[in-house]
């Protein structure tokens, strides 16, 4: 969400040190995985040395540093005859994105899409995975959760006359955590009290479900070749580079 430049505040893109693919393209675009792939390419491309990976959920770092199959986007009439003829699945959400690749002639009938976990590393890799307790994270979710409440209602009020004037929003933009809230504020459909209780309630949500990706996909990357190291810390006082780690983003 940080590539969106209408909504900066609300997808915490303040840091203290430069960085690439902030605020780069509109609300209106779409980011898929694929497109975040070839825009990092380019720009470990021109940087032509060691860079750091800072951001991402887990499905955009696999991609980055796995070289795992990434499948297109098919169209809405495609994914919903898809997702009506996987219902019964024992997976139904993989098998209905296999069935709807299937549909749209991407992957043969019968086949399976390829592992997102099993590619070979792209790059030769460093890790610190810097694993917060839950009450630590709990607590920086409300802290962050009451900045995003308190400076994000100016741009969500920019999206909603974006939307009256008819523009096409991205659907992941509007339904991202934080922006739907504060649309809703923006309309009068929601107290602040909500608001606030909203975003902290599906950002733990968002959290538990990363934390749990990003576990095994430092177990992952520890078991390939070409990893120099991985460190899983607790508690990010015990490095001597904390601070500059703090860097990386805002308060």
């Amino acid at each position: 969400m940080q590539v969106y430049r209408e909504i900066p505040r609300i997808t915490n893109q303040a840091r203290e040190r430069p960085a690439e693919l902030l605020g780069i393209v509109s609300v209106t675009e779409d980011w898929t995985m694929a497109r975040h792939r070839v825009a990092s390419d380019a720009v470990v491309d021109a940087t032509r040395g060691p860079f750091v990976l800072d951001a991402g959920t887990g499905m955009y770092l696999n991609a980055l540093l796995l070289d795992i199959p990434i499948y297109p986007r098919v169209d809405a009439g495609t994914r919903q005859k898809a997702t009506s003829l996987s219902r019964n699945a024992v997976n139904p959400r993989r098998t209905s994105r296999e069935k709807e690749l299937t549909l749209a002639g991407v992957l043969p009938e019968g086949s399976r899409r390829g592992s997102i976990w099993n590619g070979e590393l792209r790059y030769q890799t460093s890790v610190i995975y810097l694993r917060p307790e839950k009450s630590a994270l709990d607590a920086a979710i409300e802290k962050r959760t009451r900045k995003i409440s308190r400076t994000g209602i100016e741009e969500a009020a920019v999206l909603e006359s974006m939307l009256q004037r008819g523009a096409p929003i991205n659907s992941s933009v509007l339904g991202s955590i934080g922006v739907r809230e504060l649309i809703a504020r923006v309309r009068g459909g929601i107290e602040d009290r909500d608001v606030e209780e909203s975003i902290v309630l599906r950002t733990r949500q968002l959290a538990r479900r990363q934390v749990r990706w990003f576990d095994k996909l430092m177990k992952t990357l520890h078991e390939k070749p070409g990893v120099f190291q991985v460190s899983v810390l607790e508690d990010a006082s015990r490095l001597d580079v904390a601070g500059s780690l703090a860097s990386l983003h805002d308060s």
